[in-house]
């Protein structure tokens, strides 16, 4: 599994810095103004896609391999 940590910045005059964290390109966690994209399990294209759509700026923060455990 590929774990992934991106900011979105967006500017004025709604501006806002906000994280995502993304498994094998699908957001499994995201701060409060983003939570409909964690609700939606959105692709990592689609946020990219949305983000572009609205001006904002999306970075990859950290990337790293991860072994999926089961509990």
């Amino acid at each position: 599994m590929i774990e992934t940590l991106a900011q979105i910045r967006a500017p004025k005059p709604r501006q806002f810095v906000a994280g995502l964290v993304l498994w094998d390109d699908i957001v499994v966690e995201a701060a409060p103004i983003l939570h409909f994209m964690k609700r939606g399990r959105w692709t990592r294209s689609r946020v990219r896609e949305h983000c572009q759509l609205k001006g904002w700026q999306v970075s990859v923060v950290y990337e790293m391999k991860r072994e999926f455990q089961r509990c």
